[in-house]
Formats: structure tokens, C-alpha cells, sequence
């Protein structure tokens, strides 16, 4: 626990010069979700280290696409923690952390549609196929990658890797094909 105490604080002290962006710039513009107004009064109300693993359970995860970047940097320092302190109270939030952090490359559209690719909806699988092809050569999954984290100083990007790092230690049996070390590959590892 000492460990998971001293990440929390250097991501505190990397991330401590973010502020709040307004609230109106919390959530995208362009968001028309019904799951926009619930996220949206949480971020109003809460301060990033307020949010209860309830919060992010029931509010935020599967919502972290409607955050403007600048929202995403000031709650990303929680975040991690609550993915780091995950004791199976916050859903899928964890993975989705693990997805987020994940740099996107082109070898992803086949990947994330192997389970369902021996199938009999062959069809569909080429159709899906080819739609995700479509949507990693448009390169908006790295250009959201690099909103959020392209941009971090680079104290905020080492202690986001310790972070990522802690958690491969601590969660690393629960990604039995070293995801985690995919992840620090792709964007993390130290220069």
C-alpha cells in the first residue's frame, strides 16, 4: 500500500498546476447523450479526488469519450488512482483505463473483432471489418489519444508510467497476455 500511496502523490504533484476548466467546458459541445447531463453534474459538483468508486461505477465509466481534453487532464490523476485501488468496486473502469491508455494503431480493427471472427456471420465480421479499418486509417482514435495524453508535461507522463506500471504489478495476472506491457511499448516507456 506504501507503493500505491507514493504513486497517488506524484500523480498529485505532476498534475497539480491543472485547473478546473469551466463548466461549460467539461463536456464536448457536441455530445447528445443521455448519459451527458448525469456526467456533467457530477464533474460540476465534484472535485476529481471527491469522486466515489460509486461516482465512477455508475457515472463516468463507459463516459470518458464526452470529456473535453482539458476535463480528462484534470480528472486524469483520480482516475488512475481509483483504476490503482480497484478492489472490483468500480465495474469496467479499469479496463477502459487500460484501453485509453493503449496508443491506437491499425493492427487494433482486426484484434478487437478476433472473438467474434470464426463465427458464422462472416459477412458481418467482413462489413465490421471494414468499417473499423476505415475508423483507425481515419486516425481519430490517435488523434484522441494524443488530446489526452500528447499533450501531458513530462513529469505528468512519468508519473502516469509508474502508475501503469504499479498497476501491471499489482493487476498484471488479470491480463494473461501482457497487455499492460503493450501499453508502456506503444507510448509510455521512458525516453
Amino acid at each position: 500500500m506504501q507503493q500505491t500511496e507514493n504513486v497517488i502523490k506524484q500523480l498529485k504533484l505532476a498534475f497539480g498546476h491543472r485547473t478546473k476548466p469551466h463548466n461549460q467546458h467539461l463536456i464536448v459541445a457536441d455530445v447528445f447523450d443521455p448519459e451527458k447531463e448525469p456526467l456533467e453534474a457530477l464533474l460540476i459538483a465534484k472535485e476529481p479526488w471527491d469522486l466515489t468508486p460509486d461516482d465512477i461505477r455508475e457515472v463516468v465509466s463507459s463516459n470518458l469519450w464526452m470529456l473535453t481534453p482539458a476535463a480528462f487532464h484534470y480528472y486524469l490523476p483520480a482516475f488512475l488512482a481509483a483504476m490503482l485501488n480497484d478492489k472490483g468496486n468500480i465495474g469496467l473502469f479499469s479496463d477502459e483505463m487500460v484501453d485509453s491508455l493503449t496508443r491506437p494503431n491499425i493492427e487494433d480493427a482486426d484484434s478487437k473483432l478476433e472473438p467474434i471472427a470464426g463465427r458464422d456471420e462472416v459477412q458481418f465480421v467482413r462489413e465490421l471489418r471494414g468499417f473499423h479499418h476505415e475508423w483507425y486509417s481515419s486516425g481519430w482514435p490517435d488523434t484522441l489519444f494524443l488530446q489526452r495524453y500528447g499533450t501531458l508535461t513530462d513529469d505528468e507522463k512519468a508519473a502516469v508510467l509508474t502508475c501503469i506500471e504499479a498497476f501491471r504489478e499489482r493487476f498484471g495476472n488479470d491480463y494473461p497476455d501482457d497487455e499492460l506491457g503493450e501499453v508502456i511499448a506503444r507510448y509510455w516507456r521512458a525516453s
